[in-house]
Parts: C-alpha cells; sequence; structure tokens
C-alpha cells in the first residue's frame, strides 16, 4: 500500500472513528443522564446564537445553536447551566433552533437532571440525541474504501 492508499484508509478510520465516537458517547452521557437525580431550576436565558462557517455569504454555512441557561440549586450551592441535551447538534435553520427553546420562557421552572459525581454537569432534556454524528460518520467510509483498494486504482 502506497502513501496516498494509507494516507486516504487512515483519513477515513480517524473521521469514522472520531464521529463514531462522538455518536456513542452522547449516547452513553444522555442514557446516564435518564437516571440522574433532578432539582427544580429556572430558566434566566433562551436564546438562538448563530454561527457563521467558512467564507461567509454563498460560500459559507450558518447554523443556529439553540441555548437555554438555567439556574438550580443542589446541597446548598447555586449551579447554572447551558446544556440543553447531550449531543445536540447546532440547527441548519432558525426555525428548528426557534422551536428547540420554545418550551423555555425565561423566568420558567424546568426540572434540570445533574450528575450526582459533578452536579455542575447538567441538562435539561435526557431524550436520545440526533443521529447526526452517526451520519457524519459514514461519510469516513468512501475514504475507508477507497484507501483499501487504491492499489486496484494505481495498477
Amino acid at each position: 500500500m502506497d502513501v496516498i492508499g494509507l494516507g486516504l484508509l487512515l483519513f477515513g478510520l480517524v473521521w469514522l472513528g472520531g464521529f463514531g465516537l462522538a455518536h456513542f458517547r452522547a449516547a452513553n452521557k444522555a442514557k446516564a443522564a435518564a437516571a440522574w437525580p433532578s432539582a427544580a431550576g429556572k430558566i434566566l436565558a433562551a436564546e438562538i446564537v448563530v454561527d457563521e462557517s467558512g467564507a461567509g455569504g454563498e460560500d459559507g454555512t450558518t447554523w443556529y445553536n439553540p441555548v437555554v441557561t438555567y439556574a438550580y440549586e443542589v446541597a446548598g450551592t447555586e449551579f447554572q447551566g447551558r446544556r440543553l441535551r447531550f449531543g445536540n447538534p447546532h440547527c441548519s435553520s432558525r426555525k428548528k433552533a426557534e422551536a428547540a427553546i420554545a418550551p423555555y420562557t425565561i423566568g420558567s421552572s424546568v426540572v434540570v437532571h445533574y450528575s450526582p459525581e459533578r452536579p455542575d454537569e447538567a441538562v435539561l432534556e435526557t431524550g436520545k440525541p440526533s443521529p447526526i454524528y452517526l451520519i457524519l460518520a459514514l461519510f469516513g467510509l468512501p475514504f475507508v474504501a477507497f484507501g483499501l483498494a487504491w492499489d486496484q486504482f494505481t495498477g
């Protein structure tokens, strides 16, 4: 196997492994969070943070990040959290981001699930993460295949 084939193979494996690991880590955290203790919380802010990636304009991508800030108390200590759920991907449309923060109006009461080992780690939603990381992981497969078959192409 030459350097190009090896490079394609390694790139594909790193891509596949990285996004696959990100998904399974988020899924495991979400599953654990469902069993975490909970505390009463209060919504402090709910906003959409716009992230322009790339060069902007037609070449760039705009992501809409639903960000909810909440306060809660554990054993007499106050904490603030900003994690809506584990594996919370950026939204590709403002409408989706608005739907994600719609249930969280400023001043409303919420149930906060916090880690018993690290009470500063908390989430509002404990559902399964979006499959977006798994979908992105699949884009590594063509690189793995081309890397393995490179010698066949270059003969």
